[in-house]
């Protein structure tokens, strides 16, 4: 009879807790990845972020929540940080540019882009019929190279802007693969809108939704869901992006001139993230001024004195050297036409100086008379910059710049018969006394420096950089002084013979009678020195910028203005995004992997988190139950 009583509950036990394991596993595994996605009109990716939309009809996806367009990503990475020394091929060189993939027939993955006559989609094309060599992508190794041509069907397609309607559009359809395409981003406008305001909502270069994604990709150098960006979703971005989404939101504070503004903090926080903060002035009673583009120009522009080596950090005007106007480097950068234009302006801001219908500009030619002139150099040089350091902290409290100048013995092509005073001396004094004064004031305060300021104050926070990751190690990973400025390059048809033929048409026109005739200058911009700086002690920041940690760090969340309200804080930090690397489905050509999730984890199931969770601990509960119910029958029959 005792064994009747402990063998009996022994099996219904087991029977009850196999069908409660049956039940429960049929909750966990039977709510498919897509009922929480959204229908798809596309084979059924595993969704890798919430964020991510599904397919729609018309094709468009999430940038990075598909198989083609995470290995498009992996091959832009490949082409930008393995790009050859000098190369021209606009494969590796338009880093801006659309670019699109597609999987062959054959198991192969190509790659199109648009340059030069042809979109990226005509380029695949043209590979897909074999009339062009193969740009082929390898998921393996995440290489893209050059091969053979050879001809096969498409399967399946992805390009990141959608096809156009004049050009690819008609292309595609007439090889009867428009259908097999998805894409990111919108070119072709719908129903009351323009196609300006689509293509700037898409690929303006600064705030465009795939320019933003294409620059948070190549930041982060790693493959992964990257959404457009609205004014919302910027304040939730990286540190520059929330400053932008503060004055760009619906709550945008008034009586701030956000055009001024100036990054004035940064912090260095290694793989966790870096902090920015910008000042920029109070206009009490006046609307608020964009200063979009000026955000993202101190940060563009603090890329660019990291990416590019401090010896090119330089331009000239010179009548003699038409040959040595921009380093090549820093030309194809915003940063280069900034110095080069502040330089064009320097020699403006020197002839209006001299005008005499001005106090100053009288009292020069006053004092003149009798002297022979002089021909001068006059260039930029940043002085020293008033910062205070604190751990990983940097508070740049003051970046001046200075005027420097000298007598200088030049000729102008295009005059053979124009030479300089013999004797410049007693005409530099007098110039040194009035009008270096009025010039210096002018490139720290005047309007039309205020491009040049802003790019100066980014070069002092990146020498900190530079300096910190020189030292631990990380310089070559943050790609300092590689001179690769693809990301960084102009989109615009400006060109630096354009600014010096400006100077030279310039350099003798009369704008005003003068008594003495016109004195020519020539020069430049010179960052080439190392930034010098002066640290300010514990206590005088302490009594002179008290209240300044307690500002910028409120800036991180809300616009802050400082205490006496003539100044203003936004800033923001660094979200570093954790992207889950995409396995396919079993069955897919090419040899890759099966599906199921990757590195060790759960494999995705679309099964919530918490539930999985929560169905653990009922089996733990049930499991404490049959033990105790096992054990009390068997008490009972003893």
């Amino acid at each position: 009879m005792g064994n009747i009583i402990k063998e009996r509950p022994r099996i219904g036990v087991l029977t009850r807790l196999a069908t409660v394991l049956v039940l429960i596993w049929s909750v966990i595994a039977g709510v498919p990845a897509a009922a929480q996605a959204g229908s798809r009109v596309v084979a059924d990716w595993p969704v890798i972020d919430a964020r991510c939309p599904p397919v729609t009809p018309e094709g468009l996806v999430g940038y990075g929540c598909t198989k083609l367009s995470t290995y498009l990503q992996r091959a832009r990475l490949d082409l930008r940080y393995h790009r050859p020394p000098k190369t021209k091929d606009l494969l590796y060189t338009n880093v801006r540019g659309n670019y699109a993939i597609a999987q062959l027939q054959d198991g192969k993955y190509i790659i199109g882009y648009s340059g030069g006559t042809q979109h990226a989609e005509e380029r695949l094309l043209d590979q897909m019929r074999g009339r062009a060599p193969r740009i082929e992508f390898d998921p393996q190794t995440g290489k893209v190279s050059y091969q053979p041509a050879k001809a096969s069907p498409i399967k399946e397609g992805y390009s990141e802007i959608e096809p156009c309607k004049k050009v690819c559009n008609p292309a595609l359809e007439a090889a009867k693969v428009r259908d097999k395409f998805t894409y990111s981003y919108r070119w072709n406008p719908g129903p009351g809108e323009t196609n300006q305001e689509v293509h700037d909502k898409t690929n303006h270069p600064k705030t465009g939704d795939k320019q933003v994604a294409v620059k948070a990709l190549l930041k982060e150098r790693n493959p992964g869901p990257i959404l457009p960006k609205s004014p919302e979703e910027l304040a939730k971005g990286s540190a520059v992006s929330k400053a932008v989404g503060k004055q760009l939101g619906p709550v945008r504070p008034g009586g701030i001139d956000f055009s001024s503004v100036q990054l004035r903090y940064v912090t260095d926080g290694g793989s966790g993230g870096n902090t920015y903060s910008f000042e920029t002035v109070t206009t009490p009673g006046q609307e608020s001024k964009d200063g979009t583009d000026q955000i993202y120009d101190a940060d563009e522009a603090l890329n660019t004195w990291m990416v590019v080596e401090p010896s090119r950090f330089w331009v000239n005007l010179n009548p003699s050297q038409p040959d040595k106007v921009i380093d090549e480097y820093l030309g194809a950068t915003a940063v280069g036409r900034i110095l080069l234009e502040a330089d064009l302006e320097l020699k403006r801001a020197w002839t209006r100086s001299q005008d005499p219908k001005t106090a100053v500009g009288l009292e020069y030619w006053n004092r003149m008379t009798g002297l022979d002139g002089a021909c001068i150099r006059q260039w930029i040089v940043p002085k020293a910059a008033t910062i205070r350091e604190e751990g990983n902290r940097l508070y740049i409290l003051d970046a001046p710049l200075e005027v420097k100048a000298e007598a200088f013995d030049f000729t102008i092509p295009s005059d053979p018969d124009f030479t300089c005073p013999a004797n410049p001396e007693p005409s530099m004094a007098v110039y040194r006394d009035l009008l270096l004064p009025e010039l210096n004031k002018a490139v720290n305060d005047a309007p039309e420096f205020k491009d040049l300021r802003r790019a100066y104050i980014s070069r002092v926070a990146a020498e900190w950089y530079r300096d910190r990751m020189t030292a631990d190690g990380r310089a070559e990973e943050a790609g300092i002084d590689t001179n690769d400025v693809t990301a960084l390059e102009r989109e615009d048809d400006w060109n630096p013979t354009d600014v010096f033929n400006q100077y030279l048409k310039e350099l003798s026109a009369t704008k005003y009678e003068l008594p003495n005739g016109v004195t020519v200058t020539t020069g430049g911009v010179d960052f080439t020195q190392p930034v010098k700086t002066a640290k300010v002690s514990d206590t005088t920041f302490k009594e002179q910028h008290g209240t300044l940690p307690s500002t910028v760090d409120k800036s991180l969340t809300e616009v802050t203005k400082t205490s006496d309200e003539k100044q203003a804080y936004l800033g923001g930090s660094d979200d570093i995004p954790v992207f889950v690397v995409l396995k396919q489905p079993s069955g897919t050509e090419g040899g890759e992997d099966g599906g199921g999730g990757g590195g060790g984890g759960l494999p995705i199931t679309g099964a919530p988190i918490f539930a999985i969770a929560a169905a653990g601990v009922l089996l733990i509960l049930i499991g404490m139950a049959v033990l105790w119910r096992t054990r009390r029958v068997r008490w009972m029959a003893n």
